[in-house]
């Protein structure tokens, strides 16, 4: 992982993450559970927060298995569950007018991670698969952060985080398959208020 050390990266807070029309941020049932207890919301105002983006022709099984957040049956569809976005494509939780993100201490995992994705390095011989830390293409893009001019990241505390993500992201995806199936075998409807109601019941 040597190479990773040249990572230069510092948040200048320039809220392009947060702004770009193109950008969803997905959630984990654990980033709903952090923001809900966050701002002590309640089902109705939870469920207000959330964008459950459809897709406009199904994915196939071979594509829903790349994705890395996996699209959960909904009454209109496959769809991505995200925060919700403001009509000129903002994220419902950007602040224009103090340029900061207005939940920030819970923000999502997808918005704690960026600019940087992770891949897990699986080793036989090990009983601890390393972890690997690259830019996101969205991040190279646009992220005014990163640049020669920034210092280099503190390495190990962002494994740590993509460490702790990967591991919520594996949750996520277990939940995200019995609902799947419940859906499937119609012992649920698949209303955004069950859903959030299935993570509530979570805690």
């Amino acid at each position: 992982m040597g190479i990773n050390n040249k990572l230069r990266f510092q948040c200048i807070h320039c809220g392009q993450c947060c702004l770009d029309q193109n950008t969803l941020v997905n959630t984990t049932y654990i980033d709903v559970l952090r923001i809900r207890n966050g701002l002590n919301l309640t089902i109705d105002e939870v469920i207000e927060i959330l964008g459950f983006y459809v897709f406009d022709q199904a994915p196939s099984v071979n594509e829903i298995s790349r994705m890395v957040v996996p699209p959960i049956q909904t009454e209109q569809g496959m769809a991505f569950v995200g925060l919700k976005k403001k009509p000129n494509g903002q994220c419902f939780f950007y602040d224009i007018v103090k340029e900061r993100c207005s939940i920030y201490a819970f923000r999502p995992g997808f918005c704690r991670t960026f600019p940087f994705t992770f891949t897990i390095l699986k080793d036989k011989n090990k009983k601890k698969s390393e972890i690997s830390i690259f830019y996101t293409n969205k991040g190279i893009q646009y992220c005014r952060g990163i640049g020669e001019e920034y210092p280099f990241i503190d390495l190990e505390q962002w494994i740590n985080l993509g460490r702790e993500v990967i591991r919520d992201l594996s949750k996520n995806n277990q939940l995200t398959k019995k609902w799947n199936s419940s859906v499937k075998n119609k012992r649920i409807s698949p209303s955004a208020r069950n859903y959030v109601l299935t993570i509530f019941n979570l805690e």
